[in-house]
């Protein structure tokens, strides 16, 4: 028999939050053979799972799934109450999906059993079914292949919700030149190390922070160290503030393909609550310059802003979707540990129906990843949404873990992928300390790659 008490298992605990957040009382799960009993405030909640169950989930994950399946159902009796996601709590719905495949299921089979296995809605299974689908043919490619990630730490302000490694740049103008000049370092041996290795770039993405937060000179080194040679080459410029024709013509002379400029909100009074210093004005005279460029858009709306309502959402949605991106991404705020709102109490319940709208008005555009975190609003999810062969490949295979990943700057995760399993190399979070300890970290991390090669 196995006694569990919720509290000191991670992912349970995780489950228990989606009902009652972090003030869930003492819950216990009792396991003999076959047999569940939950307790949750003395109620008892039994369960005897049919042998049909044990088929279809894989030896190795069968205890740990029906744990939490167990959980959620005891959870979801108790409190009359369903997930969107049902039993799952991990970030990668999408891998489950992918793992039914690999068993010989259909799709239309694979969605039946995240419904009928795990209690995921029947409209998530088939936002899965739809996202897998377009998915075909950008998911797996040869093991020589390799992302490269590059990591810039600088933002114009620090937005409530934001919990990336990421500094104000007016305060750190001097730090972020010297880190510009490390960064491009860490590049070019980064990229020497891949070559020798035998290794090919599939696709690059420079993200943040906000990489157009650096001053012109900074970015230009910056973009002029990498050689993207026609790959997919995405630059975040999330922050349409940071955006000038000069920033813009530089991206366009040193090959980035794709710009992210995101308004996360058009509504003014929202963004000055964010603590952004734009208005909705600034995105739309941003988004005119990049979109002049011909560049490749992806634009990032928040569904659950604090005070927003249904009405709010709906207008940004219709405002991003008539300008017509190639990529818009819809999150669901998350209070996420590092974040100024990572304590606020409650949370904004409209963030359903905000969701719920965008996935019914899509009009050209189909869900094409998704992942999902902790203590997002009404346990809902990111899902990006793209024109049909628009798709980013980086977002793909980042967010489905088929591709390694070589990463450059500070708090940047490095990923090697081999015989099914990843080993994860981290850079030093804080800026200073990245500075500071640089070259005997680069060693570690290309050592780390050594190893494994």
């Amino acid at each position: 028999m196995r006694i569990t008490d919720i509290r000191t298992d991670t992912e349970l605990a995780d489950e228990a939050r989606l009902f009652f957040g972090d003030d869930f009382n003492v819950i216990s799960l009792d396991v003999n053979g076959r047999n569940y009993c939950v307790e949750i405030d003395g109620m008892k909640y039994a369960y005897d799972y049919s042998d049909s169950i044990y088929d279809i989930i894989p030896n190795e994950h069968i205890l740990r799934r029906l744990d939490k399946i167990a959980l959620y159902d005891a959870l979801s009796a108790h409190t009359r109450r369903e997930m969107p996601w049902g039993a799952l709590t991990g970030v990668r719905p999408t891998k489950l999906f992918y793992e039914c495949l690999s068993r010989g299921k259909s799709l239309d089979l694979s969605a039946k059993i995240m419904r009928d296995v795990y209690r995921v809605s029947a409209e998530r299974a088939e936002i899965l079914k739809r996202i897998v689908n377009a998915q075909k043919g950008k998911v797996v490619f040869p093991p020589e292949f390799i992302n490269l990630y590059v990591h810039v730490p600088y933002c114009t302000t620090r937005c409530t919700y934001c919990s990336f490694v990421s500094s104000p740049i007016g305060k750190n103008i001097e730090q972020s030149k010297k880190y510009a000049e490390l960064l491009c370092d860490e590049i070019s041996k980064s990229v020497e190390f891949l070559r020798e290795s035998g290794k090919k770039i599939l696709s690059v993405y420079i993200g943040g922070g906000t990489p157009t937060a650096l001053d012109d000179l900074s970015f230009e080194k910056l973009l002029s160290c990498i050689d993207a040679n026609g790959l997919e080459y995405t630059c975040e410029a999330g922050r349409p503030d940071t955006i000038t024709e000069r920033k813009a013509d530089i991206m366009k002379a040193y090959g980035v393909t794709r710009v992210c400029v995101n308004p996360q909100t058009l509504n003014d009074n929202t963004l000055k609550a964010i603590g952004r210093n734009h208005g909705s004005a600034d995105f739309f005279g941003a988004y005119k310059i990049v979109e002049g460029k011909g560049f490749d858009i992806n634009c990032d709306l928040i569904a659950g802003l604090e005070n927003e309502t249904e009405e709010d959402f709906i207008a940004s949605f219709e405002g991003i979707k008539k300008l017509g991106p190639q990529n818009i991404t819809v999150h669901s705020l998350a209070k996420k540990n590092g974040s100024v709102i990572r304590y606020d109490a409650g949370e904004n319940e409209n963030a359903s129906s905000m969701t719920d709208y965008a996935l019914k008005n899509l009009g050209s555009y189909r869900p094409y990843y998704l992942y999902r975190q902790k203590r997002q609003a009404c346990n809902l999810e990111n899902i990006g949404f793209s024109l049909v062969g628009k798709e980013c490949v980086n977002n793909i295979t980042t967010m489905e873990e088929t591709v390694g990943v070589m990463a450059c700057g500070a708090g940047a995760i490095s990923k090697a992928i081999f015989d099914g399993k990843i080993v994860r190399f981290a850079n030093m979070r804080d800026i200073s300390l990245y500075i500071e300890r640089y070259n005997e970290k680069l060693a570690a991390k290309l050592s780390c790659f050594s190893d494994i090669n």
